[in-house]
């Protein structure tokens, strides 16, 4: 029996949108993709990762790794590139993990492609394994491995499996891993902007969506091809919650949210694709464009003005992170031609500190690099930092409520 999802992805690989890759305006590995999520989740896993690595140091072990839903091993990248803190301007990385303190990777897909790719791109690390695996099932045999110090998961794999295979998997995890073992969900989130007619869903089955990877796909490529669809369960962090009191009781295991965070929230995949939500911006190409060498962007393409459903505990925070963006792109709009005083910005006192930080930035990198005339210093150092300010402004404002493309949450076993 064919695996849902299994066409793309058998397509996916075949055409190549799985090899190594650092960035571009469109596709799997955009700009966004490099620039913003991948780091998002980094700084996200920075602490705990720190601790349990620390942990191992001193006990003279290394860390074992386990991916659940791991694609061709994207996820290791992520794990391996965590720098220690924030960098200056020395030249030097301090890795969180490195990768010689890895005794074992094992990456779990129902993938065959999947697990054949990573299999070809990591043949040159033996500490990295693929296996064939449905996690619907749990984690089958691989519960006679010794325990894993990481069970993580990346971009929505876990989305894959309905709520009950999903606790199957995790009540399995929970009985294998050891105390402080890190436990990674990456879901897709119930409240983005993308698909405003999810938000109302109250059944498990409302809960259950048709979902496309047509941002694979130029829009060309959209229209003259049958793209398959397959069912995504969709998370609200609310429902996170929940699901960590359910997993704790029925094990007798103590499961602690470290953290949760809302990843994509106003440039998730869908912007552009208008497959959900046809009015929407295509704010995702914009960002990409922000990051893209030698690009200019028209920077009133950026603002927002969007309509989101009624949500007692959404839509404000929404509004607000809309309003603050809005706020930061025009400023730098305005600032790029004339001089400014930012106290005198209007209701500079009533932002939110999110966006004064931001703004105080924009300011600082505009007056530092106007001088300039060798490279294009508005397409290459302006516009970048705009970006990684917008990205800061949605991570600093985040609540982990499931209002991102994806919702990340951390949890760590006590036992």
């Amino acid at each position: 029996m064919q695996s849902v999802g299994e066409q793309t992805y058998t397509q996916a690989v075949r055409e190549g949108k799985y090899d190594l890759y650092v960035g571009n305006l469109f596709g799997k590995y955009d700009n966004v993709r490099t620039y913003w999520e991948d780091q998002l989740t980094r700084i996200a896993l920075r602490p705990c990762l720190t601790h349990l690595v620390d942990r191992k140091r001193e006990a003279g072990q290394k860390v074992r790794i386990c991916d659940l839903g791991c694609g061709a091993g994207q996820g290791y990248q992520i794990l391996t590139k965590i720098d220690r803190r924030d960098l200056d301007l020395g030249l030097q990385h301090q890795r969180v993990l490195n990768e010689d303190e890895i005794s074992t990777y094992l990456g779990l897909d129902i993938s065959q492609a999947m697990v054949e790719k990573g299999s070809v791109l990591f043949a040159d690390k033996p500490q990295l394994q693929f296996a064939q695996a449905d996690l619907r099932e749990g984690l089958g045999k691989i519960k006679q491995e010794q325990p894993f110090d990481i069970y993580f998961s990346s971009y929505g794999s876990l989305s894959h499996l309905g709520r009950q295979d999903l606790v199957k998997l995790l009540t399995d995890v929970c009985e294998h891993g050891h105390d402080g073992s890190l436990i990674v969900l990456d879901l897709i989130g119930r409240y983005s902007i993308e698909w405003p007619d999810f938000w109302s869903a109250e059944s498990e089955s409302e809960k259950v969506r048709q979902y496309t990877m047509s941002y694979l796909y130029s829009e060309t490529a959209r229209q003259e091809i049958d793209i398959e669809s397959f069912p995504l369960r969709f998370w609200a962090g609310s429902e996170v919650k929940q699901l960590a009191d359910e997993l704790a009781a029925a094990t007798g295991t103590g499961l602690e949210i470290i953290n949760m965070m809302d990843r994509s929230i106003l440039v998730g995949r869908h912007t552009d694709t208008h497959e959900y939500n046809p009015a929407l911006k295509p704010i995702r190409r914009l960002i990409n464009s922000l990051h893209e060498d030698y690009l200019r962007t028209d920077l009133g393409d950026l603002i927002l003005d969007l309509d989101v459903p009624d949500h007692p505990q959404i839509t404000p925070r929404l509004q607000q992170l809309m309003k603050s963006w809005n706020t930061l792109v025009e400023y730098c709009q305005h600032r790029l031609c004339h001089n400014f005083c930012l106290p005198e910005l209007k209701g500079w006192n009533d932002f939110p500190k999110p966006l004064q930080f931001s703004l105080m930035t924009m300011d600082r990198v505009i007056a530092d690099v106007g001088w300039m005339w060798y490279g294009d210093p508005r397409a290459n150092i302006i516009e970048p930092q705009l970006g990684y300010a917008l990205r800061t402004l949605e991570y600093d404002m985040q609540r982990g409520s499931g209002c991102g493309h994806g919702l990340v949450a951390i949890l760590q076993l006590k036992k």
